[in-house]
This record gives C-alpha cells, sequence and structure tokens, in this order.
C-alpha cells in the first residue's frame, strides 16, 4: 500500500556562538502554522528559506537581528510576529503580511522611528503594537514627516509605548483614536528614558476617548486634569509612582471605574464624590499622604480589596473590615490583630514584599525643623496655595509668629493631617509659572528657581577674576630704605 509521506524541508539556519557562524537544520512540515526560533542567538535567516505555507505566528525574539530578514518579510499570512529583544533600528520597508497581521511585537530593540507603513499604508488587521523600550523611537520625529505622521489614524486597539522618551513627541499617541488599552508606563524605576507628561489628559491622549485600560505610572505626573472625565469608558486606572497631590471632582465622573491604582503619590485627601463610583472593586492608594476617608465611604458597595498601607490615617469606617482583601498597616491607629483581618492582608501582599506592620510612630517636629530644609521659593509656592484655597481668611498670628488661641475655635483646626515634608517636583513650578501667565500675573523673576543673587555669588566663588600684574608708570620700585 502506498502511503503519502509529508514532504519535509530542511532549513539552514545561519546564527554565531561565540563568534563562530553555527547552522541549524530545521526541518518543518507544510501544515505547520507556529515556529519559535526564539533565543537562538541569530543574526540573520537564509533568504532562500522556504518557511510553511500556512505559517501564521513566528517568535524570533532574543536574537541579534539588525533588520527583518527578506524571508520573513515575505511571508503573506503571518497573524502574530515577536521580533522583541534584538537590534533593529529601521523596519520601513511594507511587508507581503501587511493586511493579516494582528499582533507585532519590536519591544527592546533600537528603532530609529516608528515603521513607516503601520502609519501609511493602514493595516486594517493589526490591533496589537508594542513598540516599548525603545527610547530612540522619536529621533525622526520633527518637521513636515511629524506633522504628516499626525494627520494617520489607526485602527489599533492595543498600544504600548513604554519608555520611549514621549516627552516633546507625546502627540503621537492622538494619532491611536480606536485604542482600548494603552500602556505609557511602568513600575520599573530603571528607565531613565522614561516617558513624561507633567499632567494627565494631554495633547494626544485626549484624543483617545474610548480607552478602557490605562497605565501611565512612573511618568512624572502631578496634576490630573479636570478633562480627565472624557475616558467615560475606563474601567481600570494606574497612576501610581507620580506626584499626584489631589483628584479633582471630575475624576469621580469615571462610572464605569473598577480597578483605581493611586499608590506612591502624596494624596492627601480624596473629594468626597469620590463615593459616586459605584462599580470600584479594587482601590490601592498605599503609600500616600491619605489622613482621611471621605463620608459613606461604605456606599462603594463592590469595593472588595483596599490597599491603604503607609497613609496618616488615624481612623477608618468599621464597614472597610469587612471586604476581602485589606491592608492598614503603618498608619497613625492600632492595626486590628484579629486571624480574619491577618488572613485578608496577606491575601492583598500576595505579589508584593518588603512591608512593615503594626502602627507608624508619628514625630513631632517644631516650625523651624519643618522649615530648616525650605528654600524661599517652596515657601512662596507654599504660600499662595493657602491663599488660593482660603483667599478671605485673615492672618491670626501673634507678634512672636505662633499661632493664636483663636484658630483653636475654627473646625479646620482640629481636622486630622499630617505633612510629610516633601520638596515639591520641578515640573509643579512649571505648572505654577503656566497658572500665572493665564491668570496675567506673572513676573518674568519668577521665572528663576535659583535666585539671581545666588547665582551671581555663585559665578563669583566658580569663576573668581583673575589677578594679573601689569608693568606701567604707576609700579613702584622702591625700597623700604629709601
Amino acid at each position: 500500500m502506498d502511503v503519502d509521506l509529508e514532504k519535509q524541508k530542511n532549513v539552514k539556519i545561519n546564527g554565531t556562538t561565540n563568534g563562530m557562524v553555527k547552522t541549524i537544520t530545521v526541518s518543518w512540515s507544510k501544515n505547520v502554522t507556529s515556529i519559535d526560533l526564539r533565543n537562538k542567538n541569530l543574526s540573520e535567516l537564509n533568504d532562500k528559506i522556504d518557511f510553511p505555507p500556512k505559517l501564521m505566528e513566528l517568535n524570533l525574539s532574543n536574537n541579534k537581528f539588525l533588520e527583518l530578514p527578506a524571508s520573513v518579510r515575505c511571508l503573506r499570512h503571518l497573524k502574530v510576529l515577536n521580533l522583541s529583544f534584538n537590534n533593529i533600528e529601521y523596519f520601513d520597508d511594507v511587508p507581503d503580511f501587511l493586511h493579516t497581521i494582528e499582533e507585532l511585537n519590536l519591544a527592546n530593540n533600537k528603532l530609529a522611528g516608528p515603521p513607516y507603513w503601520v502609519w501609511f499604508e493602514f493595516p486594517n488587521q493589526l490591533k496589537e503594537l508594542n513598540l516599548s523600550y525603545n527610547i530612540n523611537l522619536t529621533s525622526v520625529l520633527r518637521g513636515d514627516y511629524f506633522e504628516q505622521l499626525l494627520q494617520c489614524n489607526t485602527s489599533i486597539t492595543v498600544v504600548k509605548m513604554t519608555n520611549c522618551s514621549l516627552r516633546t513627541h507625546r502627540a503621537l499617541l492622538q494619532t491611536f483614536p480606536k485604542a482600548k488599552q494603552m500602556e505609557i508606563g511602568t513600575d520599573d524605576f530603571s528607565c531613565l528614558m522614561s516617558n513624561k507628561f507633567d499632567q494627565i489628559p494631554f495633547q494626544g491622549l485626549d484624543n483617545c476617548r474610548d480607552i478602557e485600560r490605562l497605565n501611565a505610572s512612573n511618568t512624572h505626573i502631578y496634576n490630573i486634569d479636570k478633562s480627565i472625565e472624557v475616558f467615560k469608558d475606563i474601567v481600570e486606572i494606574n497612576l501610581s509612582q507620580n506626584h499626584i497631590r489631589s483628584l479633582p471632582n471630575e475624576f469621580c465622573n469615571l462610572t464605569n471605574l473598577k480597578i483605581c491604582i493611586l499608590s506612591s503619590n502624596c494624596i492627601l485627601i480624596l473629594p468626597d464624590t469620590f463615593v459616586t463610583m459605584k462599580r470600584l472593586v479594587c482601590l490601592r492608594i498605599d503609600c500616600n499622604e491619605l489622613c482621611t476617608l471621605p463620608d459613606n465611604f461604605s456606599a462603594l458597595e463592590n469595593l472588595k480589596i483596599l490597599d491603604l498601607y503607609d497613609n496618616a490615617l488615624y481612623e477608618i469606617p468599621e464597614s472597610v473590615l469587612s471586604l476581602q482583601e485589606l491592608d492598614l498597616a503603618l498608619n497613625y491607629m492600632d492595626e486590628p490583630n484579629s486571624d480574619d483581618y491577618l488572613e485578608k492582608k496577606g491575601k492583598l501582599r500576595l505579589n508584593t514584599t518588603e512591608r512593615g506592620n503594626g502602627k507608624k510612630v508619628e514625630v513631632e517636629r517644631s516650625e523651624s525643623e519643618q522649615s530648616i530644609n525650605t528654600t524661599d521659593d517652596e515657601e512662596l509656592l507654599n504660600y499662595l496655595k493657602i491663599e488660593e484655597t482660603e483667599p478671605t481668611r485673615p492672618s491670626q498670628n501673634d507678634d512672636d509668629g505662633n499661632m493664636s488661641s483663636e484658630d483653636w475655635d475654627s473646625d479646620e483646626y482640629w481636622v486630622p493631617h499630617y505633612i510629610k515634608p516633601r520638596p515639591p517636583p520641578q515640573m509643579q513650578w512649571i505648572h505654577f509659572v503656566k497658572r500665572k501667565m493665564q491668570e496675567g500675573n506673572f513676573c518674568p523673576m519668577d521665572l528663576h528657581i535659583v535666585s539671581i543673587s545666588e547665582q551671581v555669588k555663585y559665578e563669583k566663588l566658580t569663576n573668581p577674576t583673575p589677578f594679573i600684574e601689569v608693568e606701567g608708570q604707576f609700579d613702584d620700585y622702591s625700597s623700604d630704605e629709601s
């Protein structure tokens, strides 16, 4: 009986091992749809390689490719291509899989610019694009080319552009108007070329109004603008490891929000309208300066996970203790010691490390100690903040600079609060200057973060005037005896 045997193809793949060229012989069946060649130390593929005709997934990650091999570019049915962790600088040639590719991963390469064809050739099936950790990605985005790029609208729904030095080119994000998931931040502090956005939303991101999941952690954000409510469909937001000090009331209009991560910021208080986010399931606001929770916090009926670790709370609502996962350690109150609470805390800490336990010790500091490291400009900013929030409140200081007893009668005097000395980031100064310019009250002298007198003094110390002896008519050649 004759048996039809599948034709096997012997393929030679050239790579290097310790500087020596090696050849790998691979046998592929014609019905293969997925090939994994990751971590093979490959720098090129033979142009005569005949990949299986039905190949749809190809993984070439963790190799040494400088460009996309021609044999890969000729594939017509490819849907998933992983080229991450290579040395690719350019990927502008239009591939044959233009209208079949669905997922393209170019993370951790050396791209000197975004792939040209993704924007200008309109691949209609491409849904996920990963360009993260390409720190030179925006180096060619200038002039007319950048303006032309901004006129394009892609159909990509999952965008990952972490650590791409998106600063002056943040408007590039407006080319993803259909994005559902956007990753422009990371929890990795080793990213020296991280994206910087000052505030959120910003120009470019405000065009992506269909976002459902947004990660903007560690992007130097210090202000949440009132226009945050444009993300009406958002269900998950991560703004951790930034410089956020407060949330606007408009933030509470994100009524579809289920997961809210605000860890490692400088938030002092939550808006009273925070309880209107009825669908909230997880709230992580650990490592902040939170001193109180909103009234009727128990109205968050769907809340199951609450992380309040390392804040400045003196008390919490009784209803909080009934949540499924909870961490109350390092606050100014006694931490519960029941087995039920310890089990809940253990669940929440499964993916966290290096956390303490118990009650935080409050350290009282005198006014002189609190302001000893404060510069004149920081004191000016603090003064302007007080004047802005309390414009009609008269000064109640006595002649010695101490607060008078009249403060004790006010309602605000007894509100518990804790101030953790922390110098404001430079971006906050820029925000102050912008606000003063909009108000028409900007003085050029305010632009100097370091006073002019200090700059002059520093210049004199670092560049002293040289003393040069010059012979002339006023030289004195007489001796002491003459």
